[in-house]
């Protein structure tokens, strides 16, 4: 898209023109970027998908809306959390620990892309080697969604 003043570039997204006034239609209680987020509100709608993959719930805009693959590796690395862990199975402390880390993650990616150092700073995503347990990290398209995931089988956790 090009503006006066530049251009967004997207890849790998969906794109809706909004036409009505955006608080409206725009759910800002799960924007992971929002002053408005409500951990407990995600928490609901992630109790509502108990069969659904963890690493599936992270992509799913209407519960985290703004994570993408990066945030979804990243936060489930820091929450020590297997993304094919099965959400009705987690205890609700842990998926607290997840969101606390997506909402951490996010405004880190933040801070480090604005300044290009976001790579320098990533512990699984793209990485070969888990910096906790100094082991090969498993590469895998995990979920329905088939995005690549980066997880250590020692430090992460599977909970199904």
């Amino acid at each position: 898209m090009q503006f006066a003043n530049g251009e967004v570039n997207f890849s790998i997204s969906s794109i809706k023109l909004i036409e009505e006034p955006l608080d409206d239609v725009y759910d800002w209680p799960a924007d992971i970027m929002s002053k408005k987020w409500d951990t407990q509100k995600a928490i609901t709608k992630l109790k509502a998908k108990p069969k659904m993959m963890i690493c599936d719930a992270l992509l799913d805009q209407k519960i985290f809306s703004g994570s993408g693959n990066i945030i979804k590796n990243e936060s489930l690395f820091r929450a020590r959390l297997h993304p094919e862990s099965i959400i009705g199975q987690i205890p609700e402390k842990k998926l607290e620990d997840l969101i606390q880390e997506v909402l951490n993650f996010s405004q880190d990616f933040l801070k480090w892309r604005k300044i290009n150092q976001l790579t320098r700073h990533l512990e699984a995503h793209e990485k070969n080697f888990c910096p906790r347990d100094n082991i090969a990290l498993h590469k895998t398209d995990t979920g329905k969604t088939k995005r690549h995931s980066y997880y250590c089988e020692k430090c992460q956790e599977l909970i199904d």
